[in-house]
């Protein structure tokens, strides 16, 4: 037995606090949603928040062939978009998972041959493992105003048919692909990882520059690391980037592998009017020179990823029933505190440590949500087994009328 706070007693104690926190959440009584009860999309404000899309198709069957799987998650998705009235010249932002670096290529040969001439800002991704046993799996955010989306291009970067944009921009808000530690000017990748992460962060604030914004806009960062016990270091770096206590919403997530070589990629999310933008930290968090617990832009808030830490104690149960209501305990607070709850969040994304967890997970999921489920997407990140955490989630919200 893991002892809490020093006492079996406290251990009991901890455990009903627990129980406490999550009365309200689960007061109508448990759901167990199947990940196909979960929303595939959410329209807002004329933004549509995409679910990720695996290579099933709607009979249930998968193609054999990777290629063919490539083209089926890409059709699946394109159904949503046109159940809403749009297509993939709409989409701002999307992030490609896979289970294998070496189906880079096959999925690339397919991806510039659907996705057309006006492609968004893109992150891929190696993870360890994905729902279902899928080896692709994407999402998107995409908007219903084309005429204010344009494509980002820092002067002297290459612009070739099949260069993802450095970043779009939909009217005030600016979607950034993955930026990693080469320079896109002459391709040469910095020679060591602290190095990587400077160039990474120069070249996201290029990006910016070119929409006439800085670091000071972004409101949302997701480093994602091909290599583990570098987290140090990176934010010994990031957080020269970055004001105090002012800092973007984040997630750190070691995935399996990057594209190119990338040991780190950084994507991002800004918004160009600074009086719109505010950080929220509840009162139990204090300020961090890397990251805030969430940033408001205006009625949309993007919430850096949570997992089960009780704050001032850290991961104290490996039992991961508790842990993901300590997760979720955790975003409520940051929901809370920009007067929102779990019916305004509208895109999650779920990592999971094993993905054996994900029936256990979906079954909790459901309380919490009781039946208006975000646009979400699950996945395991690495196959690294010495992290105390069980999961960690991060949300996007938008604070919508209740009836």
């Amino acid at each position: 037995m893991i002892d809490l706070c020093g006492q079996t007693s406290v251990l009991l104690f901890c455990v009903l606090l627990f129980s406490v926190f999550f009365v309200r959440a689960s007061a109508q009584g448990p759901q167990t949603p199947h990940p196909a009860s979960a929303s595939r999309s959410v329209l807002v404000n004329g933004t549509l928040y995409v679910s990720g899309q695996g290579s099933r198709k709607p009979d249930g069957s998968r193609p054999q062939e990777f290629p063919a799987q490539v083209d089926q998650a890409l059709h699946n998705l394109r159904a949503i978009l046109n159940g809403t009235g749009m297509d993939f010249d709409n989409v701002v932002w999307m992030n490609v998972y896979l289970t294998s670096t070496a189906d880079i290529a096959g999925m690339e040969d397919v991806y510039w041959r659907e996705i057309g001439s006006s492609p968004p800002a893109r992150t891929v991704l190696t993870v360890a493992a994905l729902p279902d046993g899928d080896r692709v799996e994407i999402n998107c955010i995409a908007v219903q105003d084309k005429v204010h989306r344009r494509a980002i291009w820092p002067e002297g970067w290459p612009n070739d048919p099949h260069s993802d944009p450095p970043g779009i921009e939909a009217g005030d808000v600016l979607y950034l692909s993955a930026q990693g530690g080469a320079d896109p000017r002459t391709g040469k990748l910095a020679s060591d990882f602290a190095g990587e992460v400077k160039q990474a962060l120069d070249n996201v604030s290029t990006v910016l520059q070119a929409a006439d914004m800085s670091t000071k806009n972004v409101v949302w960062v997701n480093p994602y690391m091909s290599v583990g016990g570098q987290y140090d270091a990176m934010g010994k770096i990031y957080a020269t980037y970055f004001e105090f206590g002012n800092t973007p919403g984040r997630g750190t997530i070691q995935v399996m592998g990057l594209p190119k070589g990338n040991h780190i990629v950084f994507s991002c999310i800004a918004g160009a009017e600074l009086n719109k933008r505010k950080a929220v930290r509840p009162r139990n968090m204090p300020p961090s020179p890397t990251a805030s617990p969430g940033v408001l832009y205006g009625d949309t808030l993007y919430l850096s990823a949570k997992d089960g830490f009780i704050p001032g104690q850290g991961i104290v149960t490996p039992d991961f029933n508790l842990q993901l209501r300590q997760s979720m305990r955790n975003l409520l607070d940051g929901l809370e505190e920009a007067g929102m709850d779990f019916s305004d969040v509208v895109f999650s994304t779920v990592y999971l440590r094993q993905m054996q967890d994900e029936d256990r997970m979906n079954a909790l999921y459901g309380e919490f949500f009781k039946g208006k489920y975000p646009a979400w997407t699950v996945l395991q990140q690495n196959i690294e087994t010495d992290d105390e955490a069980a999961e960690q989630i991060s949300f996007i919200a938008v604070r919508q009328q209740k009836h």
